[in-house]
């Protein structure tokens, strides 16, 4: 059953990493403004698929069926990690911890941010060449 599991997870996230190339595709071909809605369409379209599919598995009892796995994680986390992440803030302030829940949410954004940003200038340092060198 594992070894089902582990398949799916890689087929599906193969299929869904397949889903957003398509949608950053077509919408590319609108135009490089475009790109960043296509960001916003997969991150959607992840958070509501994985909402109905949490509902749905959870109402028929099969959360941690092998297909449901590779659907979750595979192809909606293919497709966008922000379906997990909304996830989590949606359980967490179900569970009674608001707070927390606001607390992951700005986190998330700030750090993201911040490591994207750094992560840039890290990059950009390494690949400046240095005066007297080369």
């Amino acid at each position: 059953m594992l070894l089902k599991e582990w398949l799916a997870v890689a087929l599906g996230g193969m299929l869904g990493s397949l889903g957003r190339h398509a949608i950053s595709t077509l919408c590319a071909a609108f135009g490089a403004s475009m790109v960043p809605v296509a960001t916003l369409v997969v991150n959607v379209l992840g958070c509501f698929f994985i909402g109905c599919l949490t509902q749905w598995s959870f109402h028929h009892h099969l959360s941690s069926a092998w297909w449901v796995v590779g659907m979750r994680v595979g192809l909606l986390g293919g497709l966008t990690t922000f379906s997990s992440f909304g996830l989590d803030v949606i359980r967490v302030g179900k569970g009674g911890h608001l707070g927390f829940s606001v607390a992951l949410v700005a986190l998330h954004l700030i750090l993201g941010l911040a490591a994207v940003g750094w992560g840039m200038q890290v990059a950009e340092a390494a690949l400046t060449p240095r005066h007297g060198q080369g």
